[in-house]
């Protein structure tokens, strides 16, 4: 008999409560942080090539090394004006290589003039070893004279490989030894919106969000980020909330050192 277990609705909502406590502290040092931040303020953004984790028009600037979630482990490059590459992989203690979840990513700017950016490319998503997708993705960005930017892209399945077969839109994970969580797949396009502007008063603290959804046959395949940044000339740090309608709702985090 298998030792595997599913995840159950009331596990993911007692995680969900006991995150949430843990993630109430990081906003209390994030009001700390943000006061301090006020000492040095600037117009730009400086993490142009992304929201929160959706990417924008805007090619990366250089180089950054990050990590999401204390476990995700991520880095970038951006060859010129037109090419960037990045990549992530987990590095979760305990749990097999197999379970490991992994990104590679390649976004080619096709314009970038004044406010507007738009670039399209691929992205090979690793959930598991057992379950693997390589997207192809267009995106478009407009910034506003206040530095509030507003993105929306579009994503198409090209490929699929599960273990279950890839005309079953059954999609399980399984995080060996905790447990598994699975979601139904069976449409090739999404779209994601992103957003994010500079809090009043304090250029280097930014409100960001986000909506995806990966079935535009489905409106209510929701996942849903909202967090705060406080920036500085080579650090970036995010915290907020996720939302997605398994139900689950968790908090977030995301470093990034830019070099």
């Amino acid at each position: 008999m298998s030792n595997e277990r599913r995840v159950t609705s009331n596990e993911v909502r007692c995680s969900g409560v006991r995150r949430a406590t843990q993630c109430a502290l990081l906003i209390i040092c994030l009001f700390f942080a943000s006061q301090v931040s006020r000492a040095t303020p600037t117009d730009s953004v400086r993490d142009g090539y992304r929201h929160f984790i959706m990417p924008t028009g805007k090619v990366i600037e250089g180089g950054y090394a990050g990590f999401w979630e204390l476990a995700f482990m991520q880095a970038g490059y951006g060859f010129g004006d037109f090419f960037s590459l990045s990549g992530g992989f987990t590095i979760l203690p305990t749990v097999a290589f197999r379970s490991q979840i992994g990104f590679v990513q390649a976004k080619l700017t096709i314009v970038d003039d004044q406010n507007i950016a738009l670039a399209g490319g691929l992205n090979f998503l690793r959930l598991t070893s057992d379950n693997t997708f390589l997207h192809l993705f267009g995106v478009l960005t407009y910034e506003t004279p206040t530095g509030s930017r507003f993105s929306g892209m579009l994503f198409y399945k090209l490929t699929t490989s599960t273990l279950n077969g890839a005309d079953n839109p059954l999609i399980v994970v399984n995080v060996f030894p905790y447990g598994s969580f699975d979601f139904i797949y069976n449409s090739g396009l999404g779209g994601t919106v992103g957003f994010d502007t500079p809090l009043p008063g304090n250029p280097n603290v930014r409100f960001v969000a986000e909506i995806w959804n990966h079935d535009l046959s489905s409106p209510n395949k929701l996942g849903i980020i909202g967090a705060l940044r406080v920036e500085s000339d080579r650090f970036s740090s995010d915290f907020g909330f996720m939302y997605f309608t398994l139900p689950l709702i968790a908090p977030v985090a995301n470093f990034v050192w830019r070099f």
